[in-house]
């Protein structure tokens, strides 16, 4: 009888763990290029080399830089930063927090754009490339319907993996108690 408990407890578990398994908001593992740093949906491009690090947020049209040394995650508030953002070509402004900001219609277009970052800091130069994905508001509304659904199977599977474990436990226990009656 203790091993019908068992059994019928682990199908429990294994179905309340199948449930509690899926990725919340926030903690996706599939991460995109369009990932946000400071919140969802903000497009950001990140590029690194052995010198400099930068990571650029757009918001508005308007895309925040920031620039670290590689090796020592020191900002760098002293740079020259031209961007090359497909046919948009451009220097970045040097703010009084550290930061750079860079301005420009296209930003604000949804699409995929090559962006190219020549860095110039002291005595150091280099050049980073990436892609920034800037994701169309329409578009981003749809998927959200398609999200639902997808956590929505994640319900119905785990539902589905303890009424097995229940069945299975069950037909074990009839098992059990009609061959010990035998």
């Amino acid at each position: 009888m203790t091993a019908v408990r068992a059994m019928l407890a682990a199908g429990l578990v294994a179905g309340l763990l199948t449930m509690a398994a899926r990725a919340h908001e926030g903690h996706d593992d599939a991460a995109s290029p369009a990932a946000a740093l400071p919140g969802a949906g903000v497009p950001r491009i990140e590029a690194q080399s052995d010198l400099f690090e930068i990571v650029g947020v757009v918001r508005d049209g308007v895309m925040t830089i920031f620039v670290d040394r590689y090796a020592t995650n020191e900002p760098v508030v002293d740079a020259k930063i031209d961007i090359d953002a497909g046919p948009v070509k451009g220097s970045a402004q040097a703010n009084p927090e550290g930061t750079y900001t860079f301005k420009h219609a296209a930003l604000t277009q949804p699409g995929q754009l090559p962006v190219t970052f020549t860095i110039a800091a002291g005595g150091d130069s280099d050049l980073l490339a990436g892609e920034l994905v800037i994701a169309d508001p329409a578009a981003a509304g749809a998927h959200s319907g398609d999200d639902l659904w997808r956590s929505r199977w994640w319900w119905v599977g785990g539902v589905l993996v303890l009424l097995v474990g229940i069945v299975v436990a069950w037909r074990l226990r009839r098992r059990w108690v009609g061959g010990g009656a035998q």
